[in-house]
């Protein structure tokens, strides 16, 4: 799948885990999680490519292909882990046109 060109998704997630844990969490549902930094985490798989850095609050962000479908997927583990999230998802022209709250 291709990619958007920039990220298209941006969030903030509150939790008491650390953003190492946080990004373990998307490996059970299928992701690839690896540290790529000497502080952050990218989780990808065939449809979005995220970072996860900070803390509090933990950041989220990164291009998403089709990203109404497939927002639920990238929820699912925070859901799932009772993390708390804000998703902000923007269009081509960088204008928000959803946000997601859990």
């Amino acid at each position: 799948m291709d990619f958007p060109d920039e990220p298209n998704l941006f969030g903030s997630l509150e939790t008491p885990l650390t953003w190492e844990w946080v990004a373990k969490l998307f490996a059970p549902f299928g992701w690839v999680v690896r540290k790529c930094s000497w502080t952050d985490y990218e989780v990808y798989c065939d449809f979005a490519e995220l970072v996860i850095e900070s803390e509090n609050p933990i950041l989220i962000h990164g291009p998403v292909t089709d990203l109404f479908a497939n927002l639920p997927r990238i929820i699912k583990p925070l859901s799932h882990a009772g993390v708390s999230y804000s998703l902000e998802c923007y269009d081509e022209n960088r204008e928000l046109v959803h946000h997601a709250r859990g």
